[in-house]
């Protein structure tokens, strides 16, 4: 609602009109002036706060028609692997505030829904590192804290996960900062399905996964000790189907000690090396070359592994699979040997498929 010009002028003649004769006649136009502007913003001030209010009214009720319409419900993650199992649950928290949100950054807002339950936890380490799938599902320092709690199967002590999520050894992380941490990764995380989160506190300031979170390195070490321990090509076809690449990649954490990554990844290369020979000696050998590429992402410089693929892509007939596996290994032999040449077993058995 807005007057015209020519309304705020004419009540301006009005009140103009009932005081002449009593001032002068420039002193009674300018308050008719002033009168009708008065009257006029006052007019406008009110059609503005009748539009805020109608407006502001719709949305409140479209909200809550909606709320009562759809309830909230976890997002799934995108991107989830497909070789997960169907057991593992969405990530829970990635609509709320806590997740992306730094550590150390201002007071997350409240969270409006109540914690989901995940049927599973799935931490990946044989790869870089992702939950249920997911790569970056976490903050850096929330991943960093369920890393240090993964590879301790009882627990790590309030003082320890001070330390080692500190700067560096002599710079240990503040008791109050590391109590947010697991807060807000615990907001970000859920709950499992029995209600219990899934970082638990043991009592005594100890702190450690739930029993119910899944490890890819643990299962890995399961099946690969039964496989090895039998002769058992099916162990380890399933422990080779854990592993994405080099272990921890992305894990830029100085207490992870690098022989703790080589002891990993030799375990990774003696796996694949058992299997592809399995694969093999049962006539099989696509499947050898399989476990050989799976060892090979692991660790490109495992020069046995190397040779099993020559060998099984000379059993399959194909010459030119052996001149490319030999090719790709000396590309990646120059860049680590200290020579830049590859071992006298690999040369010798490329030779002699060359000869046969």
């Amino acid at each position: 609602m807005e007057l015209s010009a020519p309304l705020t002028f004419g009540v301006g003649r009005v009140a103009s009109a009932a005081l002449i004769g009593r001032l002068p006649g420039i002193a009674v136009f300018g308050a008719g002036l002033i009168a009708g502007a008065l009257v006029a913003a006052l007019a406008g001030r009110l059609a503005v706060r009748s539009d805020e209010v109608h407006a502001g009214a719709a949305p409140a009720l479209a909200m809550s028609a909606g709320e009562r319409a759809a309830p909230w419900s976890p997002r799934p993650l995108p991107g989830q692997a497909a070789r997960s199992s169907a057991r593992d649950a969405p990530q829970c928290g990635q609509a709320g505030p806590i997740a992306g949100k730094a550590e150390g950054g201002g007071r997350a807002g409240r969270d409006q829904h109540e914690p989901c339950q995940a049927r599973s936890l799935r931490i990946g380490i044989l790869g870089s590192l992702t939950v249920n799938g997911q790569a970056g599902a976490l903050v850096p320092a929330q991943s960093q804290l369920i890393v240090a709690l993964a590879l301790h199967r009882n627990g790590l002590s309030n003082t320890r996960l001070r330390s080692l999520l500190g700067a560096d050894a002599g710079h240990p992380k503040p008791a109050d900062s590391l109590r947010q941490l697991i807060a807000r990764t615990r907001r970000a995380l859920g709950r499992a399905a029995d209600g219990r989160e899934w970082i638990e506190h043991l009592g005594q300031g100890t702190y450690a996964l739930h029993p119910d979170v899944r490890v890819d390195y643990r299962e890995f070490e399961t099946l690969t000790a039964a496989g090895i321990a039998s002769v058992d090509a099916g162990p380890l076809a399933e422990a080779l189907d854990l592993v994405r690449g080099q272990p921890f990649t992305g894990c830029y954490y100085w207490w992870l000690e690098p022989a703790l990554v080589e002891s990993v990844t030799a375990r990774t290369v003696a796996s694949a090396e058992t299997l592809a020979q399995l694969r093999l000696a049962g006539g099989d050998p696509a499947a050898a070359v399989r476990a050989a590429r799976i060892g090979l992402g692991a660790d490109a410089s495992a020069e046995q592994l190397w040779r099993i693929m020559m060998r099984a892509e000379h059993a399959a007939g194909n010459l030119a699979g052996v001149r490319g596996a030999w090719c790709r290994c000396l590309d990646v032999v120059s860049e680590v040997a200290a020579d830049g040449q590859p071992d006298s077993a690999t040369s010798a058995v490329y030779s002699e498929l060359l000869a046969r």
